[in-house]
């Protein structure tokens, strides 16, 4: 699955610390979530990912199947 978080944290040069500060998201969860080592992702997560990396949520989380 192509990583969209990681993608779109690259195309505004954000470190994962500083999407941390942004979302209140932990590092290490930061990491398990674009490294896909979690199966889920709490929606205020998502949401708060959503909005720190002004990408709308269906964009960052859809699932091709």
């Amino acid at each position: 699955m192509e990583n969209k978080v990681w993608f779109y944290r690259m195309k505004q040069n954000m470190s994962l610390r500083e999407l941390s500060r942004k979302t209140g998201i932990s590092v290490a969860n930061l990491d398990k979530i674009e490294n896909d080592n979690t199966h889920d992702i709490l929606l205020s997560n998502a949401i708060a990912l959503s909005k720190a990396l002004h990408v709308d949520l269906y964009e960052l989380f859809c699932i091709k199947i």
